[in-house]
């Protein structure tokens, strides 16, 4: 038997989270908005007759989803190439197989069905690992674009942070006509989710519907939405008559998952070390002034593990040089040192491949800022080159 239990050209706008409609409520997307961060990322999955929802993130090919819209009545998994997606599906009708891809494979978590199997489809601890990446070998599923996610999508969800919201597919509440019955949704809620089993979180006062199994959970991270787990559960009534939501969260034991599954389409390879070099070079360093320039380091997954430094910079005297690499949330750390005036100085500073301290655990993406600072007058020289080299964890 199905699992009862759970019934559920991009433009690259961000916008400040508005909260459209009641809170706790889904509430139909206005078609402009798909094509923003995050709806621009999510979409409608089709499986064995069942729908539910999905995500790109990480990946323009990567799909997440729920284990369960992947599993078989009869215990087992369906087969690869039976997964269908519709980016950004948001019509009033069910799309035709020219709408959408089949996705070519998948990995989930095989604790999954264990689960089910030795604790029964109503218990939450079968729940923890519901959540799967499907992915496409040959086609990008979100138009070359992929979604941000957060490390730890559980930390995230049980502490204070304001704006979370659900995206996806609650066709279950409508009738088969209706036309909001395949129109994208969004759930906008501030409250703090709680833990019920090991990474599958709960919440009362908040439902989505049946049928957004698989829909997204979004977090505001400052600038942009950020991927942080999938929905298990969109309406469950407690013996108050409360409504729920159940969301399996993302935790960074469950990245060998979805890592799996870029290796499959060669897309693990820039993940984790990223190197960047500047442009705008060469650029004078003026006496007893600074040369500014910037990198602009996108797509790494985790935290900054080891930085290293590589730079070229023709001087009368390094010595009156000071180097300062400045990350995208502004801690500032000195790579050397300016000598006194009166302490000779040989010329031309010159790095290779330096280890930078003081980043470590940060999040890589973002701008970060190079200074070549000269600290004294009479002596000039210039920034020639430059480059980081970033691996995270």
């Amino acid at each position: 038997m199905k699992i009862s239990f759970l019934t559920g050209v991009f433009i690259s706008i961000l916008f400040t989270p508005l909260v459209f409609g009641e809170l706790g409520y889904p509430t139909p997307v206005d078609p402009i908005d798909t094509e923003r961060s995050p709806f621009a990322y999510t979409g409608l999955i089709a499986s064995d007759g069942s729908t539910g929802s999905g995500s790109v993130v990480i990946d323009p090919k990567l799909v997440m989803g729920c284990a369960h819209l992947n599993y078989a009545d009869d215990n087992t998994w369906l087969p690869n190439g039976s997964i269908q997606w519709f980016w950004k599906w948001n019509e009033g009708s069910f799309p035709g197989d020219a709408d959408g891809i089949f996705l070519t494979g998948y990995y989930y978590f095989s604790s999954y069905r264990d689960n089910v199997i030795r604790y029964g489809d109503s218990n939450p601890r079968a729940y923890q690992w519901d959540i799967v990446a499907n992915y496409s070998a040959t086609q990008s599923a979100a138009g070359g674009y992929a979604g941000e996610w957060v490390e730890d999508g559980k930390t995230v969800l049980t502490t204070k942070i304001r704006n979370k919201m659900i995206s996806g597919y609650p066709s279950g509440r409508y009738l088969v006509r209706h036309p909001d019955k395949y129109r994208m949704h969004a759930t906008w809620f501030n409250k703090n989710m709680v833990v019920r089993s090991g990474s599958y979180l709960g919440l009362s006062g908040v439902e989505t519907g049946p049928g957004n199994s698989g829909g997204p959970i979004w977090v505001w991270n400052g600038s942009n939405w950020a991927f942080a787990g999938v929905l298990v559960s969109g309406s469950h009534f407690l013996r108050d008559l409360r409504s729920y939501i159940g969301v399996c969260s993302l935790k960074p034991v469950g990245w060998s998952l979805i890592i799996d599954a870029l290796d499959q389409i060669g897309g693990a390879v820039n993940l984790f070390t990223k190197t960047v070099s500047l442009a705008n070079v060469p650029l004078a360093i003026p006496d007893k002034g600074s040369a500014v320039r910037t990198f602009t380091v996108s797509g790494l997954v985790g935290g900054v593990k080891t930085i290293n430094l590589s730079l070229v910079a023709p001087h009368q005297r390094r010595g009156d040089l000071i180097v300062t690499l400045r990350s995208p949330t502004g801690k500032t750390v000195a790579l050397t040192t300016a000598v006194t005036v009166a302490k000779s100085s040989p010329p031309n500073l010159t790095l290779s491949s330096k280890v930078v301290s003081g980043f470590s655990g940060l999040l890589p993406n973002g701008l970060w800022t190079l200074t070549v600072k000269d600290s004294y007058r009479n002596n000039t020289g210039s920034l020639q080159s430059a480059s980081i080299q970033i691996t995270t964890r």
